[in-house]
């Protein structure tokens, strides 16, 4: 939290649109973290998986197909894929758009003017697939006065980032602005593959971001157009954490008997960043998505206005998935050449992965005030196609005498899947102003209707080929619900409590045929919370606890199953765990003391049980409550951050910035029989020492020249961010090591 461009010496009040209208944060009865474009920059923000540590309870981890797929955990509730076909249960909004797939947002953001995290369910107004909660994105709107920035950076793996940004101000006397930005974002990887180039080993990235805006005013007409284009290419080494004593042994004589290869690598829980990359995995994740937002907004007067917002985005991917983290040369079964030649052998490999999403939505919203009342109404129109084509090879264990053999299966899963979803929502809030705007007492409802209608076909080959068809249709349909009351004990002291409830669509398991399809995910929470600004604005303080209770949580598994040539296949898909509770409580501050120092904030804390949790396990239903985790979701998150500064000089000014953020460390595999190797390890606590000085107010000419250097993971702390367990071999990602780099930018 920065301090307002006015004054110095108060806390910044940013406005938000967490309830679909402009409203200052610290006045709404929401648990929501705003964060703005000054802040975002000065903490080098380059995409999602940076916010971690800037707001409480949150935790953003990797999907298995990129890793620079956000996977993002808000009060424990995330999930973890890229396939095409699931619904997430953190809903991400780009300039008031739902954005549904992990890989669509792994781009960088180069041009934000505010980002905020509503924490907990966010069912009414943001609909489907909130059951978590809900980060929206604003990218900055053109500005009235003609302007330009350009940033420079250069870090540690050779890292590059180039982009620019112009606004034009008004056009002649049109009434319309417009604003151009793009960034170019190069890395090299820093887990070494051998005879590959750096700029290919694993954690390389190779994208570029473009984004146009063009706003204007016809009369009582607002028109915002803005359209955006972005590519990526990456690829994530995985690193083998270990594995049943057969398969590990399996693999060491393989590799022995069979020199010409390379030797079988096991790194356990500590990392190597060493991958012997399976040759027929060679090239880069690939995620390229462009898309198009009109919003229309017609105020008739205060009374109403109404607002229209028409988005259209394309999503394509092709992702080179190596997930067995190192590969030997070994004897195999091959389906495709007799006499059992030798082979590269890993325990997965995903050769080819092309996928295509397209999504159209419109949305109308009637808004206004009638005298101690505001409204929201709105009606939500989404059509989604996707197509994906899953190629893998899967490598297990035939028989280690007299000679170590190798079955390997080649699977292909092509499915295609259709939704198609409306809701009509709506708000009603009263605020007397009879009370001095003090009290606040809100209601919202949201009927959903979804549709889904898949096709999907598994084409497994070992020493035969099989095949299996799968075509499925179906709906479901949910009434949500929230009610707040909000009240004011001084001007910038405020209580709330909240009750509100989501809901997370069903679906089929497309990659996994045989897998029942799982119901529909519903959430209820309950919160209070108090939000204080004291001091004149001098001290921030805001706090929250809540409980929120699941019914049918959609739980990500990886179960491996007998195949018929007497190996093993390992499937992901989603299954539905009874009931669960999560409990916890937040706390965010922040303090200036004095001109010069800063200091900053935020914990939170999460307790989560399942209630009940069956699991169909070879064919019976079981009750596996007692034996299941809760992955990825840490006990504690904490942040710490301190800033001090010289004040103007005739050099500029001078900051000094450092932060600590903490996160507890977790488990890494739901339920403990489906991972015989992960279920012995813990990911390792999340701790990031970052620091930062930052020189700005160059003295030259009318240029505004920004200056900082950085250091993140100051201390080198290594974890597990991501981990796959093939019930043979597990595998796991690391998080990148310590690195530096240099920032430099000019505005005018």
């Amino acid at each position: 939290m920065s301090a307002a461009a006015d004054d110095q010496t108060v806390i910044e009040d940013i406005i938000v649109t967490a309830r679909r209208r402009a409203e200052s944060a610290q006045s709404i009865p929401v648990a929501v973290t705003a964060i703005g474009g000054d802040k975002l920059e000065e903490m080098t923000t380059v995409r999602l998986s940076d916010i971690a540590a800037l707001a409480p309870s949150i935790k953003v981890t990797s999907a298995s197909g990129s890793a620079n797929a956000p996977v993002i955990f808000i009060r424990g509730i995330g999930t973890i894929t890229t396939a095409m076909y699931a619904e997430p249960s953190v809903g991400l909004y780009v300039d008031g758009v739902y954005m549904p797939r992990p890989s669509g947002n792994a781009f960088d953001l180069p041009d934000v003017e505010r980002l905020e995290v509503l924490r907990g369910p966010q069912g009414t107004l943001f609909g489907r697939n909130t059951t978590g909660g809900a980060v929206l994105i604003t990218t900055q709107t053109p500005r009235d006065e003609a302007s330009g920035k350009v940033t420079f950076g250069y870090g540690t793996n050779n890292e590059v980032i180039v982009g620019g940004i112009i606004h034009t101000g008004e056009i002649g006397d049109s009434g319309f602005k417009a604003k151009i930005a793009g960034q170019i974002h190069n890395r090299d990887g820093w887990v070494e593959s051998p005879n590959f180039n750096p700029s290919d080993w694993g954690g390389n990235e190779k994208g570029v971001n473009f984004n146009a805006a063009l706003v204007g005013e016809i009369g009582n007409l607002r028109i915002d157009n803005r359209a955006r284009y972005a590519k990526i290419d990456s690829f994530t080494s995985w690193e083998i954490l270990g594995g049943t004593p057969a398969a590990l042994a399996a693999y060491t004589s393989s590799a022995a008997a069979n020199p010409a290869g390379p030797p079988f690598v096991v790194s356990g829980n500590k990392p190597r960043d060493f991958s012997y990359r399976d040759p027929r995995s060679t090239g880069n994740a690939e995620i390229e998505g462009y898309g198009n937002v009109l919003t229309l907004d017609y105020e008739f007067s205060e009374a109403a206005s109404l607002k229209s917002i028409t988005a259209y985005q394309v999503l394509d991917q092709d992702l080179s998935i190596f997930l067995g983290g190192s590969f030997v040369l070994g004897r195999v079964i091959n389906p495709r050449v007799v006499g059992n030649p030798i082979e590269p052998v890993s325990v997965h490999v995903t050769t080819d992965n092309p996928g295509h999403q397209k999504q159209f939505s419109q949305e109308f919203q009637l808004a206004g005030d009638l005298g101690d009342f505001n409204y929201l109404g709105g009606l939500f129109i989404y059509d989604e196609r996707v197509s994906e084509t899953i190629n893998t090879e899967l490598g297990s264990v035939a028989t280690t005498t007299p000679i170590t053999t190798f079955i390997r299966v080649n699977r292909s899963v092509p499915y295609s899947q259709k939704t198609k979803s409306w809701a009509g929502f709506g708000q009603l809030s009263f605020q007397p102003q009879s009370l001095d705007d003090r009290l606040e007492i809100s209601a919202g409802l949201r009927y959903t209707k979804d549709t889904k209608d898949e096709e999907s076909r598994t084409i497994a080959t070992t020493t035969t080929t099989t095949t299996t068809s799968h075509t499925a249709k179906d709906s479901w349909d949910n009434w949500g619900y929230a009610g707040s009351i909000s009240y004011k004990f001084a001007p910038s002291i405020m209580a709330f409590g909240r009750i509100a409830s989501s809901y997370r669509a069903g679906g089929f398991n497309n990659i996994a045929v045989v897998a029942a399809p799982y119901d529909p995910e519903k959430a209820l929470s309950y919160e209070a919370g108090i939000k204080t600004d004291l001091f004149d604005r001098r001290v921030r303080f805001n706090a929250t606890v809540y409980k929120t209770d699941y019914d049918d949580l959609q739980i990500t598994q990886l179960v491996t199953t007998p195949n018929a040539a007497g190996g093993t296949t390992s499937t992901s898909f989603i299954s539905n765990a009874a009931k669960a509770e999560y409990k916890g409580f937040e706390l965010e501050g922040t303090a200036l003391l004095g001109e010069h120092f800063q200091i900053d904030g935020n914990i939170g804390y999460i307790d989560p049980k399942y209630n009940s949790y069956n699991f169909v396990v070879l064919g019976v239903p079981t009750d596996v409550t007692a034996e299941a985790n809760f992955a990825y979701v840490p006990t504690w998150t904490t942040h710490i951050g301190a800033a001090v500064n010289t004040g103007d000089t005739s050099a500029g000014k001078f900051t000094f910035r450092a932060d600590y953020s903490q996160k507890s460390s977790t488990d890494l595999a739901s339920v403990d029989r489906l991972s015989p190797t992960v279920r012995n390890f813990k990911s390792g606590k999340d701790k990031d020492l970052s620091a930062r000085i930052i020189w700005t107010d160059i003295p030259v000419g009318d240029v505004k020249l920004t200056a900082q250097i950085y250091g993140e993971n100051l201390t080198n702390n290594r974890f597990i961010n991501f981990a796959t367990d093939f019930s043979s071999l597990a595998t796991v990602v690391f998080n990148r090591p310590r690195n530096y780099g240099i920032r430099i930018s000019a505005e005018f």
